[in-house]
């Protein structure tokens, strides 16, 4: 796993990079999901230049960073679960593509379900746990659908539902659209 200067110095701009993108979403508080998502997006760059062990070094690195510089500190868990997320979903995509014969798709898509709703459920647990949920009282529609309990439910499940596969097929974009202009050694995965 040894990398080069060249390597290094690349995985080194791409953390700046993450934890300047984290920070920018607890300042520009409208796009914040924006952010932590383009943030996290980097995480599949490195693992795509490299491997699983750089990128989740990688992870870490750049959650650590960002939760000192950063200034919500509950986005950085959220930065880190999408960045997880990729990892998984990096992982599938390797593994289907290398494979003489591919594991069906619906196993990839049932594991990377499995992930997202742990990841997701961990984040509503964690966000109740040290913010509570006082801050939503304050809006109206919220206090509303609030009231009428199945209804929130149904609300809060395609709410969750609709940003994992807006946040999987952004990311699968985004790597086919611009993965190219990421590549560390451009013989290197080509």
């Amino acid at each position: 796993m040894l990398l080069s200067n060249r390597e290094i110095a690349f995985v080194g701009l791409m953390m700046a990079f993450s934890v300047l993108l984290v920070t920018l979403g607890g300042y520009i508080e409208s796009s914040t999901l924006f952010f932590l998502a383009a943030a996290s997006f980097l995480t599949g760059v490195i693992e795509r230049n490299f491997s699983l062990l750089p990128s989740a070094l990688f992870l870490v690195g750049s959650s650590l960073l960002s939760l000192i510089l950063a200034p919500q500190k509950v986005y950085v868990a959220t930065f880190a679960f999408f960045g997880i997320y990729i990892l998984v979903a990096e992982y599938f995509e390797k593994k289907l593509f290398l494979q003489e014969k591919p594991s069906p798709l619906p196993v990839e898509w049932v594991t990377k379900a499995i992930v997202y709703h742990i990841l997701f459920l961990s984040a509503v647990f964690l966000t109740k746990e040290f913010l509570g949920f006082d801050a939503l009282n304050k809006n109206k529609l919220f206090t509303t659908i609030w009231e009428k309990k199945a209804l929130f439910i149904l609300v809060a499940i395609a709410a969750a539902e609709a940003l994992w596969l807006v946040f999987d097929r952004a990311y699968v974009f985004f790597q086919r659209r611009y993965g190219r202009f990421f590549l560390v050694n451009r013989d290197h995965g080509q």
